[in-house]
């Protein structure tokens, strides 16, 4: 017998993966600029109240100038400047009808001052002027021409009180400055604030009267107004008392008929 023996064909295939892709991102390299903030300057010191006296003037305020000069390169600068609290008496005007209180501080080589002027004008006391030199000094003023003196005025009929009394305002009140007097260019202003001013003070005290204040009724319009309450109470009075008075005469007449 013949015996045939078939080997199985055995076939080998062998597949080669690809390699993977990897693909690298570009890096960011953008950069961002950093926030740069100027902060914004100070705000100008309110000024500081002042107490001043003299044996006719007493007065309590803060005053803040507002005030152009020139420059050393020939131009305008405007700035503001306080008067100091701690400015002395310098002297006292104790006239009959017009006294004035001079305030003085700065070196002695370049004294500044301030004059407050009252004037008694019909039973009343009137701020009448305010007066201002001021040397500007390279301390204060570095940037101001060379021998430099401002010389300011106010002239007005402010802070009206009765005699005998005193003027009172809390609120910063604002008056324009000239350089002389009927100048009608105004070159500054001063602010006048936590005002209390007598005047005209006969016994040399150092305390106020009774305080008229600047937002409160006038003590002027309160007078005729109780006049006229107490007129009319008076008609109602003799009106009622003769319309009584009437009324019983009527009645005596029923009785006699």
């Amino acid at each position: 017998a013949t015996t045939t023996t078939t080997t199985p064909s055995t076939t080998t295939t062998t597949a080669t993966a690809a390699p993977p892709t990897t693909t690298t991102a570009a890096p960011n390299t953008t950069t961002v600029a950093p926030i740069t903030t100027t902060p914004a300057p100070a705000p100008f010191p309110a000024p500081d109240v002042g107490v001043w006296n003299s044996s006719c003037i007493i007065v309590h305020l803060a005053a803040q100038l507002n005030f152009t000069y020139e420059t050393k390169d020939n131009k305008n600068a405007s700035r503001l400047y306080n008067i100091p609290a701690d400015a002395k008496v310098e002297d006292s005007n104790c006239a009959e009808l017009s006294q004035t209180i001079h305030l003085a501080w700065g070196p002695v080589d370049a004294i500044h001052s301030m004059v407050l002027q009252f004037d008694l004008v019909n039973k009343s006391s009137e701020l009448k002027q305010i007066y201002i030199t001021l040397p500007l000094t390279s301390d204060h003023f570095p940037d101001a021409k060379d021998n430099q003196t401002i010389q300011l005025i106010h002239q007005g009929d402010d802070f009206v009180t009765p005699a005998k009394m005193s003027y009172h305002c809390t609120r910063a009140q604002k008056f324009n400055l000239t350089e002389i007097m009927q100048d009608s260019k105004i070159l500054g202003t001063i602010t006048l604030s936590n005002v209390q001013a007598e005047a005209f003070i006969t016994d040399n005290r150092n305390t106020f009267s009774t305080a008229m204040d600047c937002d409160g009724p006038k003590t002027m319009d309160i007078v005729p107004i109780a006049v006229g309450i107490a007129m009319a109470a008076l008609i109602l009075i003799v009106l009622i008392s003769y319309l009584c008075a009437r009324r019983r005469s009527t009645s005596r007449g029923y009785m006699s008929f």
